[in-house]
């Protein structure tokens, strides 16, 4: 150790925004998955599950469950954005840091010389 307590840390150039550019599309690919695949399914009319199925309200509630699958999806792919856009966030608020700090430096060099 140099006496220094905290060394900090080091973020490359563009890491954040790459990182949010990597898992934008994993958002869309969650609410697309809901919408090609649980959305046709969600529920069976006719005689899929017989007319037990209504009577026992089988058929209902697999009709609700699917909604419920449906809307979860939808959250699950709404936070996925979340992630990109607080990814964004923090690569201004470094940045800031970063020249807050830059600002600093230099203003303190000035009033030495």
């Amino acid at each position: 150790m140099d006496g220094t307590p905290h060394r900090g840390f080091h973020v490359n150039e563009g890491t954040y925004e790459n990182y949010a550019r990597q898992i934008d599309p994993a958002g869309e690919e969650i609410r697309g998955a809901s919408s090609k695949h649980v959305a046709p399914n969600a529920s069976v009319g006719g005689d899929g599950f017989s007319a037990l199925g209504d009577e026992t309200g089988f058929s209902s509630a697999y009709a609700s469950r699917m909604q419920s699958l449906q809307e979860r999806l939808g959250r699950v792919a709404g936070k996925w954005g979340e992630m990109g856009d607080a990814a964004r966030q923090t690569a201004v608020n470094y940045q800031g840091v970063e020249d807050d700090q830059a600002e600093t430096v230099n203003r303190i060099g000035r009033d030495i010389q």
